[in-house]
């Protein structure tokens, strides 16, 4: 399993848990481990992989995705 699988699934987990937003970027930070590349490919995935955008769970982790690319240095 990729570096963007592994953050997919834990983001899609992080959306449908209910988890608090600061602690879920954290945790998916953490899982990052700085590699935006893999942050971004995880969201495309979500996006292209067949996975229905319409579901509250993928919105979230999009938007969770979304956060963690705004705090991981450019």
């Amino acid at each position: 399993m990729s570096n963007a699988e592994v953050i997919r699934e834990q983001a899609l987990a992080l959306a449908t848990s209910g988890t608090d937003l600061d602690q879920a970027v954290r945790e998916l930070e953490r899982s990052a481990a700085g590699r935006r590349v893999a942050v971004v490919r995880a969201r495309q995935q979500i996006e292209t992989l067949g996975d229905d955008t319409e579901q509250p769970g993928t919105v979230r982790a999009i938007e969770l995705l979304d956060e963690v690319l705004v705090r991981l240095p450019a």
